[in-house]
């Protein structure tokens, strides 16, 4: 029994030993070969850093190669662009704000004007204005050195503008300040004419047809039992330039402030056809009261809607009520 224990034992420390010596060569094989080769292996770790500069050196060039290419391809492009643009059409859109095209215009070899704000209009004197009615908050009646016409809020009068309209005065603004222009209460006093006009002016004046005389054929006077009637484009001649009609009578004031007293009317004015005469008081049209002349403008531009007008007149002392159509 010892002697199969023993050679058993043999056996074993023989498998152990052939292992180990299988296990030694794997070992040695597996080793770096730096380390087999002694002297060499320090010679080749020392030229590691040197291949891994060279490797960035060659990454550098290689990056600066692209960049050059892709630059290259940049600058073609911009040229190829720069041609197409100067085959085109030049355009002078922006001639004035920039390049050469701006540098000529400012410096304007031919001597032409800039196109700017229009000027100023010549603005006449405030004493040349008269005031002769008023529509408060809508117009004036204005006589200055262009004739007297009806001007509405905002428009301007002879290098002003009419901002303001009130009951009997009208406000001028010349854009520093405002100055106010009155009604005159002289009841009929005859306009101020304007200055007289150029040579030139005066000429066309002379050629120009004079104005044609209203028609009164389709007239009918009122009376007190009767009422009367009037054309339609009667009233409307009328409302044209009430101030001519106006011009054609004077008026004053009434001794007691009620009205204004008729002292003189033209054979052919409106009002001597429709049954007004000469002495009588009047007093109201349309139910607006006339006090001066202006209210005497009111009372004409009152007629331009309606289809019906009365006059309130005294006459001989008595109230008379003369009432007309429009037809």
């Amino acid at each position: 029994m010892r002697i199969f224990s023993f050679a058993k034992d043999k056996m074993n420390g023989g498998a152990r030993r052939g292992e180990a010596k299988r296990f030694g060569k794997i070992f040695a094989s597996l080793r770096s070969p730096f380390e087999t080769r002694g002297g060499s292996g320090k010679a080749l770790r020392g030229a590691l850093p040197a291949l891994f500069v060279g490797g960035l050196l060659a990454a550098l060039c290689l990056c600066l190669m692209l960049k050059g290419a892709l630059l290259g391809a940049s600058l073609d492009a911009q040229r190829s662009a720069a041609v197409r643009a100067a085959l085109r059409a030049p355009s002078f859109a922006n001639a004035g704000s920039a390049g050469e095209l701006g540098d000529f215009t400012r410096a304007n070899p031919f001597g032409a004007e800039a196109r700017g704000a229009e000027k100023a209009p010549s603005r006449s004197p405030l004493s040349a204005f008269t005031l002769h009615g008023t529509l408060p908050n809508v117009g004036a009646w204005i006589s200055g050195p262009e004739g007297m016409r009806l001007y509405l809020k905002g428009q301007s009068v002879g290098g002003y503008k009419l901002v303001n309209i009130k009951y009997g005065e009208a406000l001028l603004d010349d854009g520093r300040e405002t100055h106010p222009l009155f009604l005159l209460l002289s009841g009929g006093a005859a306009v101020k004419s304007p200055p007289p006009p150029p040579p030139a002016a005066a000429q066309s004046a002379a050629r120009a047809p004079a104005k044609p005389k209203l028609d009164f054929s389709g007239v009918e006077p009122a009376s007190a039992d009767r009422e009367g009637a009037v054309p339609r484009e009667l009233v409307d001649a009328l409302l044209m330039n009430p101030y001519d009609e106006i011009g054609k009578m004077r008026m004053v004031p009434a001794e007691n402030g009620e009205g204004m007293l008729l002292q003189r009317i033209d054979g052919d004015s409106v009002f001597a056809h429709v049954g007004v005469l000469q002495g009588d008081v009047i007093q109201a049209v349309n139910g607006v009261k006339i006090t001066n002349m202006g209210d005497a403008a009111n009372a004409v531009n009152s007629l331009m809607a309606g289809s019906r007008f009365d006059v309130s007149v005294m006459r001989g002392g008595k109230p008379l009520e003369l009432k007309y159509q429009v037809r």
